[in-house]
């Protein structure tokens, strides 16, 4: 029978899975949104190129080392890229919410008029 403390780490690291798979979400949904710079985009296709490229940091063959140094790079480009990304696009893809302003600007599209026709 399992600990307490065994326990525990399960449920924290299906909570860091979970947590991963999400953010590897939104990633790819920022990749594909128009709102995000082309430019800003670039550093997870450069982040991926690092860690398939041969060269390293610390070498592959150091067991833990190596894949220490891959996983690192992996967060270091997650997040810079998420720093880059506009915050209101970020926040739309995560919580499925729209901002006041979005939808104040969403309202002005609307023109309430009358009008009249005239016969020639």
């Amino acid at each position: 029978m399992p600990s307490r403390g065994q326990g525990m780490g399960i449920h924290h690291t299906a909570g860091l899975l979970a947590r991963l798979v999400q953010e590897i979400l939104l990633t790819v949904r920022l990749m594909f949104d128009r709102r995000v710079p082309l430019w800003v985009k670039l550093v997870p296709v450069l982040t991926v190129l690092y860690v398939l490229s041969p060269v390293d940091l610390a070498p592959d063959p150091i067991l833990g080392l190596g894949q220490l140094d891959d996983a690192m790079t992996l967060l270091i480009g997650l997040s810079l890229f998420q720093a880059l990304c506009p915050r209101e696009v970020i926040q739309q893809l995560r919580y499925g919410s729209t901002t006041d302003d979005s939808a104040s600007d969403h309202e002005a599209e609307v023109v309430d008029t009358t009008y009249r026709v005239l016969d020639d």
